[in-house]
C-alpha cells in the first residue's frame, strides 16, 4: 500500500501535466495560411496621478496613430518568407463590443484558460478560412494582469488600460524639476500581447506583450499641465507606443519558433 501511493501521485501528476500542456513551438508549412486578428481599440489613455492622489484622473483620447494596421504589416514583415505566405485580416469589420469580448478571452488564454467563445471562433475560422495559424493583437487593463503593475505609489499597483501616457505629480509645480530626487513621472505605456494560437483545434502556442518603461519621456514637458494633453503631447507618444507594440510582436513571434 505504501509502495502503491507514490506510485498513484506519480500518475496523477502526469496526468494534470498532459491537461495544461500546450505547443511552445509551430513550424509553419510551404505556402502557410496565416490569420491576423487584431482588436486593439483606436484610442490612447491618460493616466494622472495628482500630488495628493484624490486628484487623481483617467481621460480617453481618440488617435489616428493607425496602430493596428502598423503591427499587423509588421507581422507580415517578420513572417514573409520565399514560400508565399499568405496573411488573412480577420473580423476586421466587428463591432467595439465584440472586439473587447475577444480581447477578454485572450487575455484569459494566456493567464489561464481559453473560453469557449475564443475557441469556437479560433476554430471555425480556422476551418474557414483554412488558416495553419492566427496571431492575435489585443490589450487589456493591468488590473486583470496576473503578475505585478507596472507603476506603483507606496507599493499599491495602478491600474492603467490599454496603451497611452502614465503621469504622476511627486512635486507642486514648478520644484520637481529644481531637486536632484522627487522628479515627476511622464511614462509611455503598452499594455499590449501578441499571441500565436493553431486553430484546429485550437490552443495556444505562445505570446509575448509590451515590456514595462518606467523612463520619463526626454520631450515631455514636465512643466506642462498634464490635464488635458495638448495635441502636440500625444504626437510624441506615437513612436513610445509603436515601440513597445513592436517588442510585443518580435517576443511573441519568437517564442512561438516563427523567427530565424
Amino acid at each position: 500500500m505504501r509502495m502503491f501511493r507514490p506510485l498513484l501521485l506519480m500518475v496523477m501528476i502526469g496526468a494534470l501535466g498532459c491537461a495544461v500542456s500546450k505547443p511552445n513551438r509551430i513550424e509553419l508549412p510551404p505556402g502557410a495560411r496565416i490569420g491576423i486578428l487584431n482588436v486593439l481599440e483606436p484610442q490612447m489613455t491618460h493616466v494622472d496621478i495628482g500630488l495628493l492622489r484624490f486628484d487623481s484622473t483617467t481621460h480617453v483620447y481618440r488617435v489616428d496613430w493607425g496602430l493596428p494596421g502598423f503591427l499587423d504589416r509588421l507581422i507580415e514583415k517578420n513572417l514573409r518568407t520565399r514560400d508565399s505566405r499568405t496573411f488573412i485580416p480577420l473580423a476586421v469589420d466587428a463591432s467595439a463590443g465584440w472586439k473587447q469580448s475577444m480581447s477578454n478571452g485572450i487575455l484569459s488564454a494566456v493567464n489561464a484558460w481559453m473560453p469557449g467563445e475564443l475557441e469556437a471562433f479560433l476554430e471555425q475560422t480556422g476551418e474557414e478560412k483554412r488558416l495553419d495559424a492566427i496571431i492575435a493583437v489585443s490589450s487589456y487593463d493591468s488590473g486583470n494582469w496576473q503578475e505585478e503593475s507596472c507603476f506603483e505609489i507606496a507599493k499599491h499597483p495602478v491600474a492603467t488600460k490599454g496603451y497611452g501616457l502614465f503621469t504622476r505629480t511627486k512635486l507642486p509645480s514648478g520644484l520637481s524639476n529644481q531637486l536632484p530626487i522627487g522628479h515627476d513621472t511622464a511614462a509611455p505605456y503598452a499594455n499590449i500581447i501578441v499571441a500565436v494560437f493553431v486553430p484546429r483545434p485550437a490552443a495556444l502556442v505562445d505570446f509575448g506583450r509590451a515590456p514595462c518603461t518606467r523612463s520619463n519621456l526626454p520631450e515631455f514637458s514636465q512643466a506642462d499641465d498634464h490635464r488635458p494633453l495638448s495635441p502636440e503631447a500625444i504626437r510624441q507618444l506615437k513612436p513610445h507606443i509603436e515601440k513597445l507594440g513592436a517588442e510585443a510582436v518580435q517576443s511573441a513571434l519568437g517564442k512561438a519558433g516563427l523567427l530565424p
